[in-house]
């Protein structure tokens, strides 16, 4: 009877234990809140106040009413004039069936396939809050796609742009990074062709970056914070926007955390080159030939492997770093030559020195570019810590000051592997 009575209170702990365990779990998080009363975030803009509302091109048309809005939505701040002006990309939901034709920010609001508000401050959570004052739903960030930052926000430091959306917990790090060298706003402007909204549109942009050289691959939120804090210089992908599209246009050069620069098309391809990454693009060279000579004529390598070793080489207070490239590629295409120009072994052999002395002279043109500006996006300081930590030690609190005298020795060595159906 005992045995059977003992039995009996486990069973009823067991239920008492269960009971509220299956209470809590079954009736979901407490401080939930509904997709319908969510706002998803898909894309941010920041610029430097002031900063147009959305569908105003220009500031002599901003009506009345709008910069009311503006600023009376504002926290008053003690800081006095805002300086920042930030615009978050909302999507429309019940609009996205819509054609392209009517999205964007110069449509009438009930064709709007986003709603793109713009609020200014000079703290990003007090803008995020403010913001809020003019909609009946609450901004998530936890589906937001990319920030797009201006030139002249970039040139004053990311650093406190940037850190809002770093401790954020709805902030994700994967979140894409634009430089734009006008207002960042027109960015989410745009009207794609193809996709519905231009946040996603922009986010896509840089898939190409394995097909061609000039655009730099993906830099998202954690690995700027990541270089800003280690202190390493960083290039983030440039943007030039116009009413229906957005071009990749090279890239932004950050040393610390303040942009300092732009590197075109071939510098990305160079600065690509010696981080092995290039994954493919095209060269090209000026056509050789003994029998036909054009000065026009022009010759095309398609990259399809690239390989690079950088060796410092240190006497005394002497640095030289030996920079050897070995690339593999295609013969493409040629251009104002005959179609029956033989290509045989010779004339393979003095492609391969065409294509070797014009990207050797792009390399030297860039490296001399960046040591110009100061900015090592080579991250040549981090080849001599890893190779040569004794001197690094020594030398690394003067690094800034002794990267633009490094002297280099470029070696390029290209393999033509196929010339295609041509014989």
């Amino acid at each position: 009877m005992r045995l059977k009575n003992k039995k009996t209170a486990k069973m009823l702990i067991t239920v008492l234990i269960i009971i509220p365990s299956l209470t809590i779990l079954l009736t979901g998080c407490w401080d939930s809140i509904d997709i319908e009363d969510r706002a998803y975030v898909i894309g941010i803009a920041i610029d430097e106040y002031p900063q147009l509302p959305q569908g105003i091109k220009n500031k002599e048309n901003i009506p009345e009413n709008e910069q009311e809005r503006m600023f009376e939505s504002s926290t008053e701040v003690d800081t006095g004039v805002p300086s920042y002006a930030m615009t978050i990309q909302i999507p429309i939901i019940k609009h996205a069936s819509l054609p392209n034709i009517l999205s964007g920010g110069t449509s009438e609001p009930n064709t709007l396939k986003t709603w793109d508000i713009t609020q200014v401050g000079n703290s990003f959570m007090e803008i995020n809050r403010s913001i809020t004052t003019r909609m009946n739903l609450i901004p998530n960030y936890e589906h937001l796609q990319v920030i797009i930052i201006s030139e002249k926000v970039a040139r004053k430091g990311l650093r406190n742009v940037l850190d809002l959306f770093i401790r954020d917990h709805e902030m994700r790090s994967r979140t894409k990074l634009f430089i734009t060298d006008g207002d960042a706003k027109k960015a989410l402007d745009v009207i794609p062709r193809i996709e519905d909204y231009a946040s996603i549109y922009l986010t896509k942009m840089p898939r190409s970056a394995r097909v061609n050289g000039e655009i730099l691959h993906w830099m998202d939120l954690g690995q700027a914070v990541q270089a800003i804090y280690s202190g390493e210089d960083f290039e983030l992908p440039a943007l030039e926007v116009t009413e229906y599209e957005v071009m990749n246009k090279g890239a932004a050069l950050f040393k610390n955390d303040k942009m300092v620069g732009w590197a075109d098309g071939k510098d990305v391809e160079i600065i690509k080159i010696m981080h092995n990454v290039l994954l493919g693009g095209i060269f090209t060279s000026k056509f050789v030939s003994d029998e036909h000579d054009s000065e026009n004529g022009v010759m095309s390598l398609e990259i399809i492997k690239s390989k690079t070793k950088i060796t410092p080489v240190i006497q005394d207070d002497d640095i030289t770093f030996k920079i050897n490239v070995d690339i593999k590629g295609n013969y493409s295409d040629s251009v104002n030559h005959p179609l029956t120009e033989k290509i045989d072994k010779d004339f393979i052999e003095k492609a391969e020195e065409a294509f070797e002395e014009s990207i050797k002279e792009q390399c030297i043109k860039t490296i001399k570019k960046m040591q110009d500006l100061g900015v090592d996006t080579f991250h040549f300081g981090t080849v001599i810590r890893s190779k040569k930590p004794s001197h690094w030690s020594k030398i690394k609190d003067r690094w800034d000051e002794i990267f633009p005298e490094v002297k280099t020795e470029v070696n390029i060595k290209v393999n033509i592997r196929q010339i295609g159906n041509i014989h």
